[in-house]
């Protein structure tokens, strides 16, 4: 997306708005993009700190914005702003809010601290359940790529350039890529504490892949699949999954390593937004008539990794599980497939 900024006014280029004509993701982008030109202030305008709020004061300054705070309600929202933080639970409150982008903070009519807990809740169990198959999902491509590349005869030169290739040529910025998937699995090695690992490199040898595995981060795991020069092991994996092809595979991975990021820093899901690396969804899982549920929402997320897990366990309990949680909260479904910037 190309933009830039002149007397005030947000200008984007033509490719960059036609992009977004035919894919919803990039037109939440373009508009997150112009909410937040519209809403910071520009550069040099002096900005008073906002003084650090006790709970009391922060309770205090809810209810003056409209939030109902009963009796019986003020020790949750109390424990609730402790526990959690006023920063990290106004991310949801948003939404019952008149108009925040613009400034103005006033709740809507109705909103009390149950409907604001709920949500919150509602999310943090999502994220837990997506978590759960995240972790099938990571043992699993941590597990099968050290075996086939191990198998395959990289089970001691998983560190050396050559095991990867550049896919663009030899002036491309896939040599680069190379080489820094290459640094990263060196420092990936050298932070590790464990015994199998800090053995071998005391005396100069290197760990076998299948125990390196353990302690390569997830973004390294899914690079050595990104740029792994043998497409023979590359394809074989990819069909392992279910996925038609190596650069479908790759495409989920790396969503797969983003949102598993994501949920392991306890982040929203439900309404985000700004999803980075989209993950492809399969045409057969694409079952609702608005096929734009499934590009760069969460719906997007939940779906791919529900039959990622079903597959690899070869049931449905995951899956199961995942749709009674979410049928719970019919209300909060639209937040799922259709996430919106809190208005």
């Amino acid at each position: 997306m190309h933009q830039s900024l002149r007397h005030g006014i947000l200008l984007v280029t033509v490719p960059a708005r036609a992009k977004a004509v035919r894919h919803p993701q990039y037109r939440r982008g373009l508009l997150m993009l112009a909410a937040a030109y519209c809403t910071y202030p520009r550069k040099g305008t002096l900005i008073p700190p906002k003084p650090a709020l006790s709970i009391a004061d922060q309770v205090a300054l809810l209810t003056k914005r409209g939030l109902t705070v009963s009796v019986q309600d003020r020790k949750l929202l109390e424990t609730i702003l402790t526990d959690n933080g006023y920063s990290r639970i106004a991310r949801y409150w948003r939404y019952d809010q008149v108009n925040s982008s613009s400034g103005s903070k006033s709740f809507t009519a109705g909103a009390t601290v149950l409907s604001l807990v709920e949500a919150y809740r509602y999310d943090s169990a999502l994220r837990h359940l997506m978590s759960q198959g995240l972790e099938v999902f990571e043992v699993t491509l941590r597990s099968r790529l050290g075996y086939f590349m191990s198998m395959g005869g990289a089970a001691y030169t998983y560190r050396d350039l050559t095991t990867y290739r550049p896919r663009g040529g030899q002036n491309s910025s896939q040599n680069t890529a190379c080489a820094d998937l290459i640094a990263d699995i060196e420092r990936d090695l050298r932070r590790a504490r464990e015994d199998f690992i800090m053995g071998p490199l005391y005396r100069g040898d290197t760990p076998p892949l299948w125990d390196a595995m353990e302690v390569l981060s997830l973004g390294s795991v899914s690079k050595m699949y990104s740029l792994l020069a043998d497409q023979t092991i590359r394809y074989q994996i990819a069909k392992s999954f279910g996925y038609p092809a190596a650069r479908f595979a790759e495409s989920v991975f790396r969503s797969m390593t983003v949102v598993r990021n994501v949920c392991a820093h306890h982040a929203r899901v439900w309404n985000r937004t700004n999803i980075q690396v989209p993950p492809p969804v399969l045409n057969r899982l694409k079952t609702e008539p608005d096929k734009t549920i499934y590009q760069g929402t969460p719906w997007a997320w939940i779906v791919v990794i529900v039959d990622m897990v079903d597959t690899i366990q070869n049931n449905d309990n995951y899956s199961t599980a995942m749709w009674d949680l979410i049928n719970t909260k019919p209300a909060y479904v639209d937040g799922l497939k259709h996430p919106k910037i809190a208005s």
